[in-house]
């Protein structure tokens, strides 16, 4: 393995390890000692890559950040819009389950705002916007009335999606996020479908929780 290979492994590893450590303490409680600790580098290699603990919170915001954005890019073309913004919430809720840096980036940006102001709101727009896209789409598709606040609306789902997150964090450590997204939507989605449409809102749940 070249050098530049095993750098950029540990880069990764430290950056896995401080995902993980940031969603389990947040960014107050967080040492970087025990980031050390959990990526088994020293901790001249850790400066190595991030000059400080604020350096390695914001790259661990901003992979979480392109990691949605891969999410929102991977919707297939045709997919109707409001299957599209289900779709687009059920995978980040699984990469918050999965993916330890996707955990610590969104514990970072909610409990620490403040914090990063250069990088923490611009997933929250960007979600915002990928939202009212879809909803646009979904008027179109004739899921949902043309005369709603779309913008409103998408700024509502992306809210929901937020809080729910957010109490599953603190009560159940994010295991019970999937169940809880599947609540969200079986809330929302009659209210947000045209009445002709409502039919069509168990077939949206069961991309939340699909069949095994």
């Amino acid at each position: 393995m070249t050098k530049q290979a095993r750098s950029l492994l540990t880069r990764e590893s430290i950056l896995r390890s401080a995902g993980a450590v940031f969603s389990e303490n947040g960014y107050s409680a967080t040492m970087l000692s025990d980031i050390v600790a959990a990526a088994g580098v020293t901790q001249g290699s850790l400066y190595f890559h991030f000059a400080s603990k604020h350096a390695l919170a914001s790259e661990v915001i901003v992979r979480q950040h392109a990691s949605a954005i891969e999410v929102m890019e991977s919707v297939p073309p045709g997919t109707p819009g409001l299957e599209a913004v289900v779709r687009l919430s059920v995978a980040i809720a699984r990469q918050i389950v999965s993916d330890p840096i996707v955990r610590g980036g969104m514990r970072l940006s909610t409990d620490s705002s403040r914090e990063f102001p250069e990088v923490s709101s611009k997933p929250y727009q960007d979600w915002i916007d990928a939202c009212e896209h879809q909803l646009l789409r979904a008027v179109e598709d004739g899921d949902v009335a043309a005369d709603r606040d779309i913008r409103t609306l998408g700024r509502f789902v992306m809210s929901s999606f937020t809080g729910v997150q957010v109490v599953s964090q603190a009560l159940d450590n994010w295991n019970d996020l999937i169940p809880r997204v599947a609540d969200m939507w079986e809330i929302i989605l009659p209210e947000m479908l045209v009445p002709s449409r409502r039919s069509q809102a168990p077939a949206l749940l069961a991309l939340v929780t699909p069949a095994d």
